[in-house]
């Protein structure tokens, strides 16, 4: 029986920048009444999640943000239960180095305002390779980081920090082992936590090969966690 449901945001439950469907949000409302966890685990930071969740009438929603490092219990602030990730003073080192160098060479940077990571959104193909070409300059600096490139920034956390990670974290506070966990999502940060829960349903994946099950869509992935 699955027991928590851990869903990714952007191009998953929503597509990117977009609310969450009333079809969908009724869904998932389902689920947490016959006894499943509603988790949120994005690349957003939880300030973010939280806003977005407020509406969707959960009664004990779960947000993992910035891909698992940083967990917080509920939609009130200051949050009820909130924690962050251990992770190492050379990641700190090597974010902070990384955003000065960022800035350096692209001073008009836009940064999400995040606790942990350092995401960075490229208006150009032209800064994107900039940015992969500093990541490449600087890896020996970068040891401890790890790099997910979506289609609208970069992602760089500390190594070790995952949905994986956010998820294991997960089992330990709600005593939920991952073969009661099911993961969505679709894109290239969702594939740790696809390997961590028992099920995996991949929404339109660009690699259906790393899940259990792939659906088109996140309504048919509730539809199966319903069924």
């Amino acid at each position: 029986m699955i027991k928590l449901a851990a869903f990714d945001l952007d191009n998953t439950l929503a597509p990117l920048g977009e609310p969450i469907s009333g079809r969908d949000l009724a869904l998932l409302s389902l689920l947490e009444s016959r006894g499943c966890r509603v988790a949120i685990c994005s690349g957003k930071p939880t300030y973010y999640l939280c806003g977005l969740m407020r509406q969707a009438g959960l009664k004990e929603p779960v947000l993992v943000g910035e891909n698992g490092a940083v967990i917080q219990f509920g939609v009130s602030l200051p949050p009820r239960r909130y924690y962050v990730t251990p992770h190492s003073q050379e990641a700190d080192a090597g974010i902070v180095f990384l955003k000065a160098e960022i800035l350096r060479a692209l001073p008009g940077m836009w940064f999400q305002p995040n606790e942990v990571m350092l995401t960075p959104f490229p208006e150009n193909e032209h800064e994107f390779d900039i940015i992969e070409s500093i990541l490449e300059k600087n890896c020996g600096r970068l040891r401890d980081v790890e790099v997910y490139r979506h289609i609208d920034s970069f992602d760089i956390v500390p190594r070790g920090i995952t949905k994986a990670s956010g998820l294991e974290q997960l089992s330990g506070l709600l005593g939920i082992s991952p073969n009661c966990m099911a993961a969505v999502g679709d894109g290239v940060n969702d594939y740790p936590m696809f390997e961590y829960a028992g099920l995996s349903i991949g929404v339109h994946p660009a690699d259906p090969a790393r899940s259990d099950l792939h659906v088109e869509t996140v309504t048919e992935a509730l539809e199966i966690l319903l069924s």
